[in-house]
């Protein structure tokens, strides 16, 4: 046998010794508890049973929303994105902070989804995330690190249904002084990756989870609703196609588009859904470091958030983050991106 060819069997050899460990390691220590929560669509939604913040009267209500932090890049990167973080909550001092997901990444994930929560937690606001398909790249399963922000501090992250696909399926509502709810934001788990017919390709938001979200928009009728999720849907796409052709004419339109759009390959739905219900006025989310168009398509905001950092893959002139306020009064919401 020739030497580079012992040489590649070697290496595929060893390559699969370390997965195999990897494997076993994650199933022995960072498995993580599932949730026991167990959701029947029969069941009256219960307002009470979610977490809940309140707008001050007389104020706008302000959400800082961060995408793709991903500490684990390099020390000198992950300190720039933590010290990115630190001057946009001073800067908008907010009443609520929400992340788009891979707030970490690579092969020391577990060990970032801990400095994240460190350094979220330390602003003393309320803060959630969901969960991107970065967020496991490491020992740690789904579970696990959803185990981790569900018992942060500060944090209003929920593991979600235990019966529904994902983690990190819940509601976080937004109510006046008297309890009056004005805002719900419903945050879905967009999953990782699936293998489709031509090979792996990143997942999709499942039919339960579609279920599980019309449930909780017929449960709160007539009360407006943002959802929040980490992989675009091919809605995204359509939109800046549409636009950019000129079929489509949003004069509130900003941000641009400087990579392709990377939803799924297969459409599960969920968009065409959202229109049937008329709630959601507002769709966030992040995995394209260097898009940040935000355009109304079939009446529908759709946006995404404002990569924070210098990690991983980025552009200089698209860092940040966007600032989503519910304004005093009209509950009218205003979109801006704050650039580092």
């Amino acid at each position: 046998m020739k030497k580079p060819i012992k040489i590649l069997i070697t290496i595929i050899i060893i390559t699969a010794a370390i997965a195999a460990l990897i494997l076993a390691a994650q199933a022995l220590f960072l498995k993580g508890t599932p949730s026991d929560e167990i959701w029947q669509s029969s069941d009256a939604f219960d307002p009470s049973s979610v977490s809940q913040l309140t707008k001050a009267d007389g104020e706008d209500f302000t959400i800082l929303l961060l995408a793709d932090i991903q500490l684990g890049a390099s020390i000198k990167k992950d300190r720039a994105a933590l010290e990115m973080m630190d001057e946009l909550v001073a800067e908008t001092n907010p009443d609520f902070i929400m992340t788009t997901g891979d707030n970490s990444y690579f092969l020391i994930a577990d060990i970032m989804t801990k400095k994240a929560i460190t350094r979220l937690s330390s602003y003393g606001i309320p803060w959630s995330t969901t969960l991107g398909n970065h967020d496991t790249d490491s020992l740690g399963t789904r579970d696990w690190v959803g185990n981790q922000y569900e018992n942060a501090e500060n944090s209003l992250f929920q593991m979600g249904p235990g019966n529904v696909s994902g983690v990190g399926n819940y509601v976080i509502n937004i109510a006046d002084t008297d309890g009056n709810i004005i805002y719900s934001l419903i945050v879905l788990d967009s999953n990782v990756e699936r293998k489709y017919e031509e090979g792996k390709d990143y997942d999709y938001i499942q039919e339960d989870q579609i279920s599980w979200y019309e449930w909780a928009v017929d449960g709160q009728s007539d009360v407006p609703s943002m959802l929040f999720f980490h992989i675009p849907l091919p809605e995204f796409a359509d939109a800046q196609s549409m636009l950019e052709s000129g079929e489509l004419s949003d004069p509130t339109a900003f941000g641009v588009n400087h990579e392709t759009v990377c939803a799924p390959p297969y459409n599960s739905g969920l968009f065409d859904k959202i229109v049937e219900l008329g709630s959601t006025t507002h769709v966030f989310v992040g995995h394209d470091h260097i898009n940040s168009l935000s355009v109304t398509y079939e009446g529908v905001r759709l946006t995404y958030g404002l990569k924070t950092g210098p990690t991983c893959y980025f552009e200089e002139e698209m860092q940040g983050a966007t600032l989503i306020t519910i304004v005093d009064g009209t509950n009218e919401i205003i979109l801006e991106n704050i650039y580092k």
